[in-house]
This record gives C-alpha cells, structure tokens and sequence, in this order.
C-alpha cells in the first residue's frame, strides 16, 4: 500500500505539470491580455506599460518557469481583472462549490443504492423494473434543464424557493437536487448489475442453498463482492457533477467555482484561470486517489494481486 500511495504522488506531480504546461500554452494562444484589459482608446505605449505591469514582457521560458514553480507553491499571482491574489480567490469560491457537489454526492449514493438493491432483489417483478424504467427516465434528462425546470416549478410557479444566487440554504435545494437525479441514474443501474453478478457467485448460490436469510445473504455475501466498483464509481460521479458546475452555476447565478472559471475565461484572467483549472483538477486526482486506496482496503483481491 505504501508503494502504491508513492506511485500515485508521483502521478499528481505529473498531472501538475501537465495541467500547467497545457494551460500555459492555451493560454498564449488565446490572445493578449494587456489589449483586453487596456481602454479602447489607449495607445501602443499604455498597451506595454499594462503588459509590463502584468509580467507578460518577461520571456516565455521564463514566463513557463514562473508557471510550473507558482502551481507547486500554490502561488498563481494577482488577477488581471480583479487585483486580488488568485489562489485566495478559488478557495474562497471552492466551498460554496462543495456545498453542491458533496451533498448531491452522498444523497445520489443513498438514494442510488436503496434502488438498486431493491430492483437487484426483484429482478422479474413489476416494481424492479418500474424502479429501473424510472433510473433511464431520468437518467435521459440533462441535468441543465431539469434545474430550470425545477427553477420554473418552485420558484416561478410555487415561490417557495429562489431561482437564482447563493444567498442561504435555500439556494442550495435546485441545484443539489439537479445533479443528485442526474448522477442517481448511473449510480442505480451500476449497484443492480453488480449485485445481480454477485448473486450468480458460487459462494452466494451456497450461502443460499444452506438457508441463510436473504438479508444475511445480500450484507455478508453478495455486497462485499459488489461494493468495490461501486466505491471506484464515485470518484468518477465526482469529476462528472464537478465539472457539470461549468454550466450549472452560472445557470442559477450562482457564486462558485465553477462561475469564476467561465468569467475568468471570457476576461483572459491567465493567472484566475490557471489557479481555478489547476484546483479543480487537482481536486478530481485525489478524491480518485482516496477512492482507489479505499477500493484497495476494502477489497482484499486488489491487496493480494498487488502483493503478488
């Protein structure tokens, strides 16, 4: 285990790097920002005095250099538009984005699992596959537009909740409730087929002939062997609803991480834009990470194959 938590630092210092490496480039390439952020007016020399207040008449070697240090020591520079440090920026804007995301995470697992399990025990009766036909219904729906149609219902229609903003726990309801049936679908279809696998096993088939209860059967046989694809499944539905807030927050005017990296963008903020991707991407490597090592702790079978 210590072997493998070392390899996979190594791997986040190289997905650092390359993270780095290509926003620089794409960055470069997408324009000058000393013009964007210059009057329109203004002359060639207004135009250098700002590129030289912004470093970016220093050469691109070095410019590259300052990059790769700055996202080891979490120090991306100031913010073009706003003049404000940009790594305080995104962490003061990654909670609000977590209130979305964590929540939505543990209620789609709740949620996903108890219909799962229930349509996995009924395989060939009416309500598992109601439950199932419900999971691709949703499942269908783009999460986008059922946060505006829960906008239009409960706040339009009904007032009982805000359509937009940040403001209170009340702002929070829409768009948890968008992603959680947006991730719910997956997550639901996932548990039944691996607890369907587990319940054709040798050793659950057994358990069962010997007249062990069904709720002893599916606890201590069939979901142990079931649960490490489920566990791996929810660092890739973490990436999937953390990067659905690209869209999802400006949407509903939401102040989050993920509205500050579309405004960055559109302003050429280079130093806002690097510091936010980099974060969110650091983010996603190692929730993925810690959800690999509890796959690893959980299933004795990865423990083994390694040590082998």
């Amino acid at each position: 285990m210590i072997g493998y938590l070392v390899r996979r630092l190594l791997l986040v210092a190289v997905v650092a790097v390359g993270v780095t490496t290509f926003l620089f480039v794409l960055a470069r390439l997408s324009g000058d920002p000393a013009t964007l952020l210059s009057p329109p007016e203004a002359s060639d020399q207004v135009v250098a005095a700002t590129r030289v207040r912004l470093g970016l008449d220093e050469p691109v070697l070095v410019q590259y250099a300052d990059a790769v240090r700055g996202s080891f020591t979490l120090d991306f520079g100031q913010s073009f538009a706003f003049h404000q440090p940009a790594a305080s920026m995104v962490f003061e804007r990654l909670t609000p984005s977590l209130w979305l995301v964590v929540p939505a995470i543990v209620l789609s697992a709740l949620l996903s699992f108890a219909i799962g399990v229930t349509a996995a025990l009924r395989p060939s009766r009416k309500s598992g596959r109601l439950l199932m036909a419900g999971t691709f219904l949703t499942g269908s729906v783009p999460y986008f537009w059922l946060a505006l149609l829960l906008v239009l219902l409960f706040a339009v229609n009904l007032r009982w909740l805000p359509a937009t903003g940040s403001s209170g726990y009340s702002s929070l309801v829409i768009p948890v409730a968008a992603l959680t049936v947006s991730a719910m679908s997956t997550s639901a279809r996932l548990t039944r087929g691996q607890l369907l696998d587990a319940f054709g096993e040798g050793y659950v088939l057994t358990a069962r002939s010997k007249g062990v209860p069904p709720w002893r059967v599916l606890l201590s046989h069939a979901l142990p062997g079931a649960l490490p694809p489920m566990l791996a499944w929810l660092g890739i539905e973490f990436s999937f609803l953390f990067s659905s807030l690209l869209v999802l927050e400006p949407l509903l005017g939401y102040n989050g991480l993920g509205a500050l990296l579309i405004r960055s963008v559109s302003n050429q903020d280079f130093p806002l834009v690097q510091a936010s991707v980099f974060c969110m991407a650091m983010l996603i490597t190692l929730v993925n990470i810690g959800m690999d090592v509890i796959v690893r702790l959980v299933d004795p079978r990865l423990r083994t194959k390694a040590a082998a």
